[in-house]
This record gives C-alpha cells, sequence and structure tokens, in this order.
C-alpha cells in the first residue's frame, strides 16, 4: 500500500537567495501534475508545485530552477518600479537628513557613503541590540540591488545596505531592529513579526516607506 505522506512532511516555505539577499517563499501545492511556477502576487512570491510529488523531487526542482527564478525576481522589481522611483537626472538626494549632491563626491560617492554608513550602523545598531537584550558579533555595510539588511543568524553578522541612509531615520531604525530580530528568529514566522513590532511600532510605516520609494533609492549610484 502506497504510504500517504501528510502535509507538514512537505517544505512550506523555500529560502532563495537573491543579490546575497534571502527570501522566504511560500510554497502552495495544487492538482496540477507536472506544472510548477513562481507568480508574484499581492506584492509577494509564491512557488505552485504539484502536490503529488515526493519532498526530495521537490527540492531537487527548486534547485534546478534557481538561476533561473533568481533572474525572474530581479527583472519583476525592475518592472515593478513605480514612476516615481526611476532613476533621475537629479544631482542632489538625501543622506542621514540633509540633502547632499553628487558633485562633491566625483567616482568615489559609493566609497564614501559606505564609510559614513559603516560608522552610523556601528554606533546605532548596539542602541537597539541593548532594548532587545541581543549581542551581535559583527556589523557590516553592503552594497544591494534587492533587500536593506541581512542576517547570518549563526555567525551573529548583521548586514546593512548603505543605500538605506537614504530613508528617514525612524525608517533606518524598522531594518535595524527587523535584523536584529532575525538573531532570534531565521525566519519570518509569527513570532518574528511579534519581536519587531514589540520593540519598533512603527514597523507598518515603514514598510510601507521602503515600499514606495525603495527602487528609487537602489538606483542612486547609477542615476547620474
Amino acid at each position: 500500500m502506497k504510504k500517504i505522506r501528510a502535509l507538514n512532511d512537505y517544505p512550506q516555505t523555500w529560502a532563495l537567495q537573491v543579490d546575497q539577499c534571502v527570501l522566504e517563499i511560500a510554497i502552495k501545492y495544487t492538482r496540477r501534475r507536472g506544472s510548477v511556477a513562481l507568480k508574484y502576487q499581492n506584492g509577494n512570491w509564491v512557488f505552485y508545485c504539484p502536490q503529488n510529488l515526493a519532498p526530495q523531487k521537490i527540492a531537487s526542482l527548486l534547485k534546478g530552477y534557481q538561476a533561473d527564478f533568481e533572474h525572474l525576481i530581479v527583472s519583476q522589481q525592475l518592472k515593478s518600479a513605480p514612476s516615481n522611483q526611476i532613476p533621475s537626472i537629479a544631482t542632489e538626494f538625501s543622506w542621514l537628513g540633509e540633502m547632499r549632491s553628487k558633485l562633491e563626491f566625483g567616482d568615489s560617492l559609493e566609497r564614501v557613503l559606505i564609510g559614513e554608513a559603516q560608522q552610523y550602523f556601528t554606533e546605532k545598531v548596539p542602541y537597539y541590540a541593548t532594548q532587545m537584550r541581543l549581542q551581535p558579533k559583527q556589523i557590516k555595510v553592503k552594497s544591494y540591488q534587492a533587500c536593506w539588511g541581512n542576517c547570518y543568524h549563526q555567525r551573529g553578522l548583521l548586514q546593512f545596505n548603505w543605500k538605506l541612509l537614504q530613508a528617514p531615520s525612524w525608517v533606518v531604525d524598522y531594518v535595524i531592529v527587523h535584523e536584529l530580530a532575525h538573531l532570534v528568529h531565521p525566519n519570518h514566522s509569527t513570532d518574528f513579526w511579534s519581536l519587531v513590532h514589540r520593540h519598533y511600532p512603527q514597523t507598518p510605516q515603514a514598510k510601507r516607506y521602503l515600499k514606495e520609494n525603495g527602487q528609487r533609492m537602489m538606483h542612486l549610484a547609477i542615476a547620474e
């Protein structure tokens, strides 16, 4: 008799790394045989998979399609950017609450701002870490195209996108709390969001700001 697997035997989420950032993608099982698809719905990615496949086969499929799905996600991010987020010819931009000009940096814009961002996060993260009773071991600043921060919880490493400092400080604070919370919950579970909201009640407003302004901020270094 063929063994019937319980739903709990099947993976419910898929951690896909895109641009050095980990995206948690929900997996939904359908009755359609031999058909898989990655779809962008209501601001979230969902992987559709036949329910008759064995868990090992599903894992093999995810691995085989990883490169194609990474390309699809990056393309969608660029395509879905609102018109107000398209890179412009403006030379001024907001940085740590002040207006700065690209002209003052020349070809060293990214290098200088990464240095300033490293100093900012090194000084600011301990404030929230103390409140949350957490002790990150290392704080780094990186250049990302698809996310604002990353957490390697086993190493105690937090990484932040330097471009985030174009946002108001209260938005930056949300990302700091978000990544610190991943030291406790390396996922986006209910417990994770409960911890984030407890230490940062302005989370919904900050998420909305990043959704509305994120693509424009991401293009800072390439917008000439």
